[in-house]
């Protein structure tokens, strides 16, 4: 009998606009339940915006991007309720959690957090959260 894999092979980082987004293949697991369908880590962009000091030296970064967390879904799902209460609900909470860890890294700084809802993106239907973000990080 094959183990279980662990949980962290359900978890995928990609970085790219919208339009390469768009192009990944994903595989179909939206029969399964929240818990073993594969969660997506989607970085769209990130601008960097540096502070000088009065010797042009870097103070801080000043980091800002949108991200997506996403899961697969089916445009039949019977309402938006049932893809909230299922999907979306779960995915902010884990966009929280993210956060949160975030902002116990070393004098890391949180400053934006914006979560907005995504149901039936891109060719694969995914549900889940878009996040505009900013994060300041001591140079």
């Amino acid at each position: 009998m094959n183990a279980a894999p662990p949980a962290d092979q359900l978890y995928h980082y990609a970085y790219g606009k919208d339009e390469w987004q768009n192009l990944a293949d994903h595989p179909k697991d939206e029969n399964k339940q929240f818990e073993q369908r594969n969660k997506y880590f989607k970085v769209l962009w990130i601008d960097d915006d540096p502070t000088f000091n009065q010797y042009s030296g870097v103070e801080r970064m000043k980091f800002d991007g949108e991200m997506l967390i996403l899961a697969s879904s089916k445009l039949s799902d019977g309402s938006y309720e049932y893809k909230y209460e299922t999907h979306i609900k779960n995915l902010k909470a884990l966009a929280m959690s993210f956060c949160d860890k975030l902002a116990d890294c070393d004098n890391y700084q949180v400053t934006r957090w914006k979560m907005i809802e995504v149901e039936n993106i891109y060719d694969n239907n995914l549900d889940g959260v878009k996040i505009q973000f900013s994060v300041n990080v001591p140079a």
